[in-house]
């Protein structure tokens, strides 16, 4: 090859790289980010018409108001919930150290409350404890977001079996304790409560 067509080459060659350094090209792409908002179970326990003032000075047979309400805070999640009530207990007999009489009786049991468990008295605690699920025996009902349930009870009342000996032994001050227990409804696979309880306590002992 002559040296002038080396040098028309080269200058070929050299345009041909310059254009497609130049060249534009139609090109895309695009990411979509979608937003999960997790919902949650938000429950509070609520008393419109306990009193402490009308607990006080009580007698065998007396009643008190107590009227614990569980409301779904929530705005997403509907929730299956439980009340556990733990209610003091006292010597039946003056001559029996066991404990075996519960203080106070619940009265009144709200519609569509349902007596799930009772325990063993506790004879170390002095207790007994009481689960109602919001439902049926066979199946609970959901709880709606921002909807309450009926009062679990609306009131208790002092045994009228005690005696004066037995309320000396057993003391004066006496605490009824109702925790309010609430899980998501969808998604369990069950709607059974004592399957439904087992599933929170499991989550509880696990997320404590």
């Amino acid at each position: 090859m002559s040296k002038r067509k080396s040098i028309a080459v080269a200058i070929v060659l050299l345009l041909i790289l310059l254009i497609g350094g130049m060249m534009a090209f139609f090109t895309d792409s695009e990411t979509a980010t979608n937003v999960f908002e997790l919902g949650e179970v938000d429950i509070t326990l609520l008393e419109e018409h306990w009193n402490a003032d009308n607990a006080k000075n009580l007698h065998p047979g007396d009643e008190v108001n107590k009227d614990p309400v569980i409301k779904n805070e929530t705005t997403s999640t509907p929730a299956y919930v439980f009340a556990e009530v733990i209610v003091p207990c006292f010597d039946s007999d003056d001559a029996d150290t066991n404990v075996d009489t519960p203080l106070f009786s619940l009265n009144t049991i709200g519609e569509g409350w349902t007596l799930i468990s009772t325990s063993e008295i506790n004879q170390t605690d002095k207790t007994i404890t009481y689960i109602y699920a919001y439902g049926t025996i066979s199946a609970m009902t959901s709880l709606a977001v921002e909807a309450s349930t009926p009062a679990v009870f609306s009131k208790v009342t002092l045994s009228n079996t005690l005696t004066s000996a037995q309320a000396e032994a057993a003391g004066n001050t006496h605490n009824i304790v109702v925790n309010a227990y609430g899980i998501q409804a969808d998604n369990l696979g069950t709607s059974d409560p004592s399957a439904v309880l087992a599933l929170f306590n499991r989550d509880r002992s696990t997320n404590p």
